[in-house]
């Protein structure tokens, strides 16, 4: 394959496969979101229009329920009721008379309240009609026989329910609008017998959705009557061809008035619509720059490789000692111009090249040898110590021998151990190794003591992070055994972690130094401070940042102190067998 092909291929493909996947997943992510919010958006929807039915709903509930309630003095509609429910003993026309001034009392202001209401009647059993009405939809036609309609017997039989009509234009009314009306039973509460039938005859538009719904050329909402199958609103008269399909999403949920109950068939086919437009655009947009890509990345592999190519060529062709210099494209200012130019020049000098070359490589190669001949071999340093310390025995210098024993160890700790982490034990071996030369050049003024329990022993710890805190207990904390004879190193466990104190009774620090040294050490490590070292403390900084890079946030070191009497520098460390 030519590398014209290979160029043209690969940026292609880096073009295009990226921007393919990247393509396909917002397309679709963007569907996803959208039936998502098509979800959300009937969700909400249906819980509003559930929420504006049943409010309704309830006031018709409680309009029906205030003709239970009592008045002051005692009395009440149902109980003014009784003396009208025996057709026998029909009462005279003063107490008709009192009891339809009552009446309408009482329901004036509900009409005044709820303008939904057109009228309110009572039919009691002997045949009287109390009403109170706006006018809007008439009265109840004269001579009207409520007692053998069918509305009349099914409110009956309901006992106390609430009845509902279907959404007519009904003939008891003397009025020709559509209206719904709801009825019910009212009892005696003592002797739970009917004393009277009432009628609420409420206009068709109480259960008009039509401000609810903002979707309405793609969402049917419908409420009917279950147990007669009458629709007492719907938005659509006649739905739209294949409105209820396949996509559609289908709602259902019981009114707090049974057996009404609402539906809505939400048409997500139409309304993806509004943004199928985003999605074909995405489309769109990718197939451009799909083809926008193809057809730079061949504009692009032709300029680039059709002068590197004759330069192939003119190489390959290349026969005997003599190397043909070319003189195409040497005055472009390009990297191709550089590569014809420096090609000629290359061809001129390529001997000298070679021979200065291999020169270099002979200069560079001695040098080499004679810095391997020079470095210094670890082990001398060690044998020699070793010899001093034999000498030291041979001549009964024991402080001698002890101090270049306990270096030699020092040094071979430093220098040869293969890992970052170590046993407690071996660290401890160090401190002594330190501790040991120390005694000796301060002739016993200090002693260490350990309190380490012997289960914390083969703890891995970091290496390399006591010595430097008994260092610094010894310069900073007892001030060259001037102040202070005492240096602690405790370990124990807290909350899953292993905690190592190094105390020392010494002269301690100001409430100033302490907390600028506090803030140091809460400052965010970097990798510059490794080995830094300041007037104030031995490495404090280095080690809380060797061990908070290495073990990561919330382990490190914590200082207290306190002036003139102690410092504890506590280690917070993971157990780690």
């Amino acid at each position: 394959m030519k590398l014209r092909t290979k160029i043209f291929l690969t940026f292609s493909i880096l073009a295009t496969v990226p921007l393919v996947i990247f393509t396909a997943f917002c397309y679709k992510r963007y569907t996803e979101t959208t039936y998502e919010r098509m979800d959300v958006i009937s969700s909400h929807l249906f819980e509003n229009a559930q929420n504006a039915v049943n409010d309704t709903l309830t006031k018709v509930r409680q309009t029906a329920g205030a003709f239970n309630f009592y008045y002051n003095d005692g009395s009440s509609i149902i109980s003014d009721l009784k003396n009208f429910k025996d057709s026998d003993s029909p009462p005279d026309t003063y107490e008709y008379f009192k009891m339809s001034q009552t009446f309408k009392r009482t329901c004036q202001n509900l009409l005044y309240s709820d303008q939904d209401i057109y009228g309110i009647y009572i039919f009691t059993p002997s045949g009287y009609i109390f009403n109170c009405t706006n006018q809007e939809n008439g009265t109840i036609q004269s001579n009207y026989d409520f007692q053998n309609a069918d509305w009349y017997q099914d409110t009956m039989e309901l006992d106390g329910a609430l009845y509902i009509s279907d959404n007519a234009v009904h003939d008891c009314f003397t009025g020709d609008k559509q209206t719904v009306f709801f009825a019910q039973c009212l009892k005696d509460i003592y002797t739970h017998e009917v004393v009277g039938v009432l009628m609420l005859d409420c206009t068709s538009n109480m259960l008009d959705l039509s401000s609810i719904n903002t979707m309405p050329e793609v969402t049917l909402l419908t409420i009917d009557n279950t147990k007669t199958n009458d629709v007492l609103y719907t938005n659509y008269n006649e739905l739209p061809p294949d409105f209820v399909n396949t996509g559609s999403s289908i709602w259902h949920t019981d009114l707090n008035l049974s057996p009404l109950r609402l539906t809505m068939v939400m048409d997500y086919t139409n309304l993806a619509k509004e943004f199928n437009v985003t999605a074909a655009l995405i489309i769109i947009i990718c197939a451009v720059c799909i083809t926008g890509y193809i057809i730079f990345a061949y504009i692009i592999s032709r300029y680039m490789v059709h002068p590197v190519e004759h330069l192939s060529h003119k190489m390959s062709s290349q026969s005997g000692h003599t190397l043909i210099q070319s003189t195409r494209y040497l005055n472009r200012t390009d990297e191709i111009g550089t590569l014809y130019n420096e090609y000629n020049a290359m061809v001129e000098s390529l001997n000298a090249a070679v021979k200065q070359d291999y020169q270099d490589k002979l200069v560079l190669l001695d040098a080499q040898m004679k810095s391997l001949e020079a470095r210094i071999n670890s082990h001398f340093l060690f044998n020699t110590l070793e010899a001093i310390n034999s000498i030291a025995e041979l001549e009964d210098n024991e402080t001698i021998a002890t101090m270049s024993l306990a270096l030699g160890n020092m040094f071979r700790y430093t220098l040869k151990t293969q890992s970052e982490l170590v046993t407690v034990q071996d660290e401890l071996g160090h401190v002594n190794d330190y501790v040991t030369i120390q005694r000796i050049r301060f002739d016993n003024r200090f002693h260490l003591d350990l309190d380490i329990p012997a289960e914390y022993l083969n703890n891995k710890v970091l290496k390399l992070i006591l010595q430097p805190l008994v260092e610094n207990a010894l310069y900073h904390g007892l001030n060259y055994c001037t102040t202070g004879d005492t240096i602690n190193i405790r370990a124990y466990a807290e909350n899953n972690c292993l905690m190592m104190d190094v105390y020392d009774n010494g002269q301690g620090m100001d409430i100033e130094t302490l907390t600028k040294l506090q803030s140091s050490l809460m400052e965010e490590a970097s990798f510059t401070e490794l080995g830094h070292r300041n007037k104030q403390s031995i490495g404090l900084k280095n080690i809380h940042s060797r061990i908070e890079l290495y073990y990561g946030k919330g382990y490190g070191l914590t200082v207290t102190s306190r002036q003139n009497e102690w410092t504890n520098v506590q280690i917070r460390l993971p157990i780690l067998k």
